[in-house]
């Protein structure tokens, strides 16, 4: 059976008194309410802050038979293959006997046992999330069909994991002192082979942990940026995939199918340029209603490329460079316009990232913007439509911004599905800077514009107002 997702964190409430939380909160599965009685008990705010829910009343409702061992305090939730243990008072679960740590615990309260609900339904394959105005936590069954996107905590580096049913794919894994935190924190959910993993580019904060990942699984492919590098950590790294076996595979653009109705798309953006950053292999994960994208370190005068490619709007978009002012540029926002934007980079580091321009370019398409130096590892659970954030640092569960202004955030948090129309969020005219004419995105001229004089307009009318004129050839 594989190994879904148990998000760490349950369901932060920010509530006016805790009597009026008692009084209000319940539980809704599959659009219909749980009943809870004097019997079976009542959910209520444990002083963690977290929802606690009665066990029996609300996994059964799930479908879920539940049993109870006395001699070791310890709840026995099976439903399809899959058997949770609930051990009263422990920081964990087990999900068929692997340890899923989670930040509260189950207790016993006047003589009723009572769980944090989001670790153990989302075991199951449900879909959790709260709904603030009716104070009810919402449950769905989605047939395991859960994506989620987890962006680890590496300090200055990049490490992304996706987890998908039976496909997993690893982006980047950190510098090589992280590997084994790579290892650890992706091995819970990799079920038999570890099917892709995906190496940006040869820096040391993204590769540098790839040997102890193929050391740990068994990979069945890795796709880098195809450049050769001089230092230790390229060497390891490639004697690594050789001792593995690996299937091997320079970037190319492909679209490689990993599951119902998901897709990863690879782009091949640049190959062969002299900064390292600049060859970053670009990917762009497709789901249902959902997409995300990912563009290791590459530099904002390539980023028109990689708009003209996408050529429609993100949810969620990793920040380019650790959110650095030599990506994140706004002629890309202006096209993905992401909702969620998730910058990796570690405390105090040198670099000063993230730097404060693009945070304000952040700031301007009305982003929220987190950092794992802050919130620590950042998981994003999506069904295909929306998406829910969950964080391993709740004390700073707060969003990145410019300047000095921290702004509290409720977690988890849910986000409603995008309400751009898809068939014209990809409609972009592409100018000339040196011309001062525009096309549209398929013309033939557009090839030969050099990425410095690339100019990505969203409408016809934007393109004019500048002063651009339309193509004779295409005419846009």
């Amino acid at each position: 059976m594989k190994k879904l997702l148990a998000i760490i964190l349950s369901i932060t409430l920010i509530l006016s008194s805790s009597a009026t939380a008692l009084a209000t909160v319940s539980v809704s599965i599959n659009n219909s309410p749980v009943t809870f009685t004097s019997q079976s008990g009542s959910p209520f705010i444990d002083q963690a802050n977290r929802t606690q829910v009665p066990l029996r009343a609300t996994m059964e409702t799930y479908g879920c038979k539940v049993s109870w061992e006395s001699e070791t305090n310890t709840a026995k939730v099976s439903k399809d293959g899959t058997t949770v243990e609930v051990m009263i008072g422990q920081n964990y679960i087990l999900k068929n006997n692997t340890k899923i740590a989670i930040d509260s615990a189950a207790i016993i309260k006047d003589g009723r046992t009572y769980l944090p609900i989001r670790a153990v339904l989302e075991s199951f394959g449900a879909n959790v999330s709260w709904n603030n105005t009716s104070q009810t936590v919402m449950v769905s069954s989605i047939n395991g069909k859960v994506m989620t996107i987890h962006y680890l905590d590496v300090g200055q580096g990049d490490s992304i994991f996706i987890d998908y049913g039976n496909y997993e794919v690893l982006i980047d894994a950190g510098t090589a002192g992280y590997g084994a935190k790579v290892v650890n924190y992706i091995r819970p959910y990799v079920g038999g082979n570890l099917e892709l993993v995906i190496c940006t580019h040869i820096h040391a904060d993204h590769i540098g942990g790839i040997p102890a990942v193929l050391a740990a699984f068994n990979v069945e492919m890795v796709i880098d940026s195809g450049e050769v590098g001089t230092t230790a950590t390229w060497r390891n790294y490639m004697a690594a995939v050789d001792k593995e076996g690996c299937a091997f595979l320079v970037d190319k653009d492909m679209q490689i199918d990993i599951g119902e109705n998901a897709w990863l798309n690879i782009y091949d953006i640049v190959d062969g340029d002299s900064d390292s950053n600049n060859n970053s292999v670009v990917a762009e994960l497709d789901y249902s209603g959902f997409s995300a994208l990912f563009t290791g370190d590459l530099d904002s005068k390539y980023e028109s490329i990689v708009a003209e490619r996408v050529g429609k709007k993100v949810d969620v978009f990793k920040a380019g460079h650790h959110g650095s002012y030599t990506a994140n540029s706004q002629v890309l926002l202006n096209i993905i316009i992401p909702s969620l934007v998730i910058i990796s980079y570690g405390d105090g580091n040198t670099y000063g990232h993230p730097h404060q321009e693009p945070l304000q370019r952040f700031k301007s398409i009305g982003a929220m913007v987190l950092g794992t130096a802050i919130s620590g590892n950042i998981t994003v659970t999506t069904s295909g439509q929306g998406y829910n954030i969950t964080t391993s640092n709740a004390s700073r569960n707060t969003p990145v911004s410019p300047s000095d202004n921290i702004i509290p955030v409720t977690t988890p948090t849910q986000v409603s599905p995008s309400v751009v129309d898809s068939n014209t969020a990809g409609t972009i005219y592409i100018g000339n800077s040196n011309t001062k004419k525009f096309h549209t995105s398929t013309c033939s001229y557009v090839k030969s514009i050099s990425p410095e004089n690339k100019v990505i307009f969203t409408s016809r009318a934007e393109a004019i107002s500048l002063g651009y004129v339309p193509c004779k050839v295409c005419k846009p």
